[in-house]
C-alpha cells in the first residue's frame, strides 16, 4: 500500500493528492483520444496515456520519468503541433510538474527557457516558482509578455526582478516596473543591461538614485541612451575619474542644438530680471541686464563682483559669460576639484588672472588650496577651441541628446597632448 508508514496527517495529504490525479485522470480521458487522433504518428499519444494513468497511481519516481519522456517529445519538434495539441501539452505538464521535485522543475525550465512557443501556463508556473526553477525563465524566455513580467515583479522576489532586469530585451514598461519597485542590485543589473528600454521619466529616477548609488554611475554614464542634459546633470556629482569619462563625449551634441541653447540659456537669465519673485535676486537680474544692455559684462566686472562679494550678481554674470544656465553654473562653481570652472573660463576666454582670482574667491582649506595651482598651472595649456568643445555638455543642460560623433578629451588629457605636439 502506498500510505503505508505515513502518519494520519500524511496518509489524508496523499488521498487528497491521490483524488486531484484521479479527478485529472478522469478529465483528460476526452482529450486523449482527440490527441490519438490528431497525433498517432508522433508517438505522443502513448506517452500521454501513459501521463495519465502515472496521474491515477501517484507515483512520483513514474512521475518524474515520464515527465522528463513527454517534455523530450515537445521538445523534439515543438512547431508541429496545433493549438489544441499545444493545450493538451500545456494542462498536463503543468498539473504534473506542481508535484516533481525542484530539481526536475530546474531540468524542465532549462529546456524550455528557450523555446519561443513553449507552453504558456507551463511557463508562466515556473516562472512563479523558486528563483532557482525561475532564473531561466525569467532570463530567457519570450513565451513570457510584458503582463507576464510585471506580474512576477509585483508579486516575487527581488532575485526574480534581478533575473528579469537580465534580459536580452527588457521593454520600458517592465524598466519603470523594476525602477519602481528594485533595490540596488536590481537597479545596477538594469543599468549594465544595454538591451534594456526606458522611458524618460525613468531614465531621470535612474539618474537620481545613482547620486545615493555610487554603483549606478558607470553603467548609466555608459549607457549611450541617456540623454545628454542627464549625463551633464551626473557630471556635478561624480568621481574625477568618471567626469573624465563624460567628458570623452563632449562632441555627440548637434551644434546647431547647441547654438539654440546658449541663446536659450541667455534668454532664461534675462527673462529672470522680470519673472523674479525675491526682491535680491530681482534686483540682480536687472543689474545683469542692464550691464548687458550697455556691454559692460565682462571680465573686469566678474573681478569686481568677486572683490565686492556679490555672490548672486557674481553667479548670473558668470553664468551669461559662460553660455550656460544659472542652475549650471552653480553646478561649475560648486564643483571643488575647479576642473569645470577652468573649462569655463577657458572657453569664455578669460584671463588667467581672472580665472585665478575667481577660483582663489572659491577655495576653503589648504588642500582645495593645492588642487587650485594644479589647475592653475594647467589652464593656459589648454587650447580655447578644445575647452569649447567640452563646454557643449553644459549649454546643453535642459536639452535632449544627440547622435554619436568623435570624442574629445578632458582637461588633463587635453593639457597632456598639446604639450605632447610641441615637444
Amino acid at each position: 500500500m502506498p500510505n503505508k508508514g505515513l502518519t494520519p496527517a500524511g496518509r489524508g495529504r496523499a488521498t487528497q493528492e491521490f483524488q486531484r490525479n484521479f479527478t485529472l485522470a478522469g478529465k483528460y480521458t476526452r482529450e486523449l483520444r482527440e490527441f490519438r487522433i490528431m497525433s498517432a504518428q508522433t508517438g505522443a499519444v502513448s506517452r500521454l496515456k501513459q501521463l495519465i494513468e502515472v496521474a491515477r497511481e501517484g507515483s512520483t519516481e513514474k512521475r518524474a520519468d515520464l515527465l522528463r519522456e513527454i517534455t523530450d517529445v515537445f521538445m523534439a519538434a515543438p512547431d508541429r503541433y496545433t493549438s489544441t495539441e499545444m493545450q493538451h501539452f500545456d494542462v498536463i505538464l503543468s498539473k504534473v510538474t506542481e508535484s516533481v521535485e525542484i530539481a526536475l522543475r530546474v531540468e524542465i525550465a532549462e529546456k524550455l527557457a528557450d523555446t519561443p512557443n513553449a507552453p504558456k501556463n507551463l511557463v508562466r508556473q515556473l516562472a512563479h516558482d523558486e528563483i532557482t526553477v525561475a532564473q531561466p525563465i525569467l532570463e530567457r524566455s519570450v513565451a513570457l509578455n510584458e503582463e507576464d513580467l510585471i506580474r512576477i515583479i509585483r508579486q516575487r522576489t527581488p532575485d526574480h526582478m534581478k533575473a528579469i532586469s537580465r534580459r536580452r530585451e527588457v521593454p520600458p514598461t517592465v524598466s519603470a516596473e523594476l525602477v519602481e519597485r528594485g533595490d540596488k542590485d536590481v537597479l545596477v543589473t538594469l543599468a549594465e543591461n544595454q538591451g534594456a528600454r526606458f522611458a524618460a521619466d525613468t531614465m531621470t529616477k535612474l539618474v537620481e538614485h545613482s547620486r545615493a548609488i555610487p554603483e549606478l554611475q558607470v553603467p548609466l554614464t555608459e549607457r549611450y541612451d541617456l540623454p545628454a542634459n542627464l549625463l551633464t546633470q551626473m557630471y556635478f556629482f561624480v568621481s574625477s575619474a568618471l567626469k573624465r569619462e563624460i567628458l570623452k563625449r563632449s562632441d555627440l551634441l548637434d551644434p546647431a542644438l547647441i547654438d539654440e541653447a546658449i541663446e536659450g540659456n541667455r534668454a532664461k537669465i534675462l527673462k529672470q530680471a522680470v519673472d523674479g519673485a525675491q526682491s535680491d535676486v530681482a534686483n540682480a537680474h536687472r543689474f545683469v541686464e542692464e550691464k548687458v544692455r550697455a556691454g559692460l559684462l565682462n571680465e573686469t566686472l566678474l573681478k569686481e563682483l568677486v572683490e565686492s562679494r556679490r555672490s548672486t550678481e557674481f553667479l548670473l554674470s558668470f553664468a551669461h559669460a559662460a553660455g550656460v544656465d544659472s542652475s549650471t553654473a552653480q553646478r561649475i562653481l560648486q564643483d571643488r576639484s575647479f576642473e569645470s570652472l577652468a573649462i569655463a573660463c577657458r572657453a569664455a576666454g578669460f584671463e588667467r588672472s581672472t580665472f585665478a582670482k575667481i577660483v582663489f574667491s572659491l577655495q576653503r582649506n589648504e588642500g582645495e588650496q593645492q588642487k587650485a595651482l594644479r589647475i592653475l598651472d594647467l589652464y593656459l595649456k589648454v587650447p580655447h577651441e578644445a575647452a569649447e568643445r567640452v563646454m557643449r555638455f553644459w549649454r546643453v543642460r535642459a536639452e535632449a541628446g544627440a547622435p554619436d560623433a568623435p570624442k574629445a578629451k578632458g582637461i588633463h588629457a587635453l593639457a597632456d597632448k598639446v604639450a605632447a605636439a610641441r615637444r
